[in-house]
């Protein structure tokens, strides 16, 4: 893989200052696919970039790879919370990005990577035009960006020809005096220098022609970090670059003819608990999900669809380290949504999540972010109620209250809290009216249920005025109120 000349990206990183507003950004954004060189049964890395640094909050369109069709893993560049899904069939990928910080193009980063296998079947001197195709590109506010799609061209260069295949560990962090491994061909000891741009390193090894190892002399995060190679070859001297990523393997091909082809670009965040919000699907859309796990270890996944008042059977599986899969909603759940629902995602690891949102008509797939799940998801509701509007001194006085029950059982404080006439506050205990506010139970429902709360004569002396129960749900021991406060009205009469 060859270095080619870098874009004025440096002249004109003033750009990211953002002082230009989207409606005074006439002239075209390039868009273009970096030339490189192959070896024929070695790897390729193909890079998308722009030339100048703009806001971007979304961006799709199609690569072309005529000749090549082993795909090894995409990567998104951009803040960490950028993301992409590409559907690939046989030489062609099609993307759609998504930037919520807005910054998908970033100085010395390319928007996108991808690893090509090189058929052995290629000859030296062979090259292949990759074609670029956009439909669209926007900035904050949804505003479109004119673009200018540049094609690129892959080289094939002789057998002997140095090449970069993988960088381990790609995405994780590595510690000074860790130990990253470079993997590939035609390395030659004593004429084969590497740098890690931005790090310094304090050990370089090349143990074979085609594994060599480094070891930095400070952390290092390594997904994104650009590794330069120089290898001395006789008269051919090359200049190598790879951008690291972690190349993780599907554990499981979905059915669904969409979302078998897709292949993922995650968020650089790990979430042990996360929620994907998915919108009421409409006319040829499709629902998936896509997870993925770089902890370090095995990881226990549990996952529970909440489509309106009615949660599907959780489904609990381990996700091995370095897996990661595809799927659509109803392969998971046996079922998929009428309207707008959620994918709750419970992990004893920290792992990659991505929702998918699939355009059959145009065989593509948006990326549906992840948010953090702050939701205590045990009751879905809580409601209390009394047996009549008006109440006179010795009238039967009942108040009952309704739990409907979530996707997972966990333990919640239930408040009930009569506010007098007079505005004081006594809440229902165990052991009766108490003043001030305090819980009435803990409670871990699992089914749905109406419960008696108090059933007695109305007691003499009870002062006349309106009444009001107030009951809510709270994190254990906390007065964090997280569900709506429900409020039923009484009234005492003569």
């Amino acid at each position: 893989m060859r270095v080619t000349l870098r874009t004025l990206r440096g002249a004109v990183a003033g750009v990211c200052l953002y002082a230009a507003t989207a409606g005074a950004q006439t002239l075209p954004m390039e868009v273009r696919t970096v030339d490189d060189t192959a070896v024929p049964g070695g790897v390729v890395q193909m890079k998308l970039e722009v030339t100048e640094p703009r806001p971007i909050f979304t961006g799709g369109g199609g690569w072309s790879f005529n000749d090549y069709d082993q795909f090894l893993g995409l990567a998104v560049g951009g803040s960490p919370d950028s993301a992409a899904v590409g559907v690939m069939r046989g030489a062609n990928l099609k993307v759609r990005m998504v930037a919520p910080s807005n910054d998908l193009a970033v100085i010395d980063y390319p928007i996108l990577v991808t690893a090509l296998r090189v058929p052995t079947t290629l000859v030296p001197g062979h090259t292949t035009v990759v074609s670029l195709g956009v439909d669209s590109f926007t900035g904050p506010g949804g505003a479109p960006i004119l673009t200018l799609p540049k094609p690129g061209v892959i080289t094939v260069g002789a057998v002997t020809d140095a090449w970069i295949g993988n960088v381990t560990p790609g995405s994780a962090t590595v510690p000074a005096g860790g130990v990253i491994t470079i993997t590939g061909g035609g390395f030659i000891d004593g004429q084969t220098t590497v740098t890690l741009k931005g790090t310094p390193l304090s050990s370089v090894t090349v143990v074979d022609p085609s594994t060599i190892q480094i070891v930095p002399s400070r952390a290092v995060t390594m997904h994104g970090a650009e590794v330069l190679m120089d290898v001395g070859n006789g008269g051919n001297r090359q200049r190598l670059s790879y951008y690291a990523y972690q190349r993780t393997t599907p554990v499981y091909i979905s059915r669904d003819a969409l979302f078998g082809a897709v292949e993922p670009a995650f968020q650089r965040l790990s979430w042990t608990g996360a929620m994907v919000a998915f919108p009421t699907p409409t006319t040829g859309k499709a629902l998936g999900l896509s997870l993925q796990n770089t902890s370090g270890g095995d990881a226990t996944v549990t996952l529970r669809l909440v489509n309106g008042a009615a949660p599907a059977a959780p489904l609990t599986f381990s996700l091995p380290e370095n897996g990661r899969l595809s799927v659509s909603l109803a392969e998971v759940f046996g079922t998929t949504c009428s309207a707008a629902c959620t994918v709750r995602v419970a992990s004893s690891r920290g792992v990659q999540v991505l929702g998918l949102l699939g355009d059959r008509p145009a065989d593509a797939v948006d990326p549906v972010l992840p948010q953090l799940d702050t939701v205590v998801p045990t009751v879905l509701d809580f409601t209390t109620a009394v047996n009549a509007t008006a109440f006179r001194t010795g009238d039967a006085f009942v108040t009952t209250a309704t739990f409907t029950p979530g996707d997972t059982a966990t333990a919640v404080d239930a408040y009930t809290v009569l506010q007098f006439p007079t505005g004081q506050y006594y809440s229902l205990t165990p052991g009766g009216l108490v003043p001030g506010i305090l819980p009435l139970l803990r409670t871990t429902v699992t089914g749905s249920s109406t419960i008696p709360l108090l059933a007695l004569p109305l007691p003499a002396g009870a002062p006349l005025g309106q009444y009001t129960w107030l009951s809510a749900l709270a994190a254990p021991g906390t007065l964090n109120l997280l569900t709506p406060i429900r409020v039923s009205t009484f009234t005492v009469v003569p």
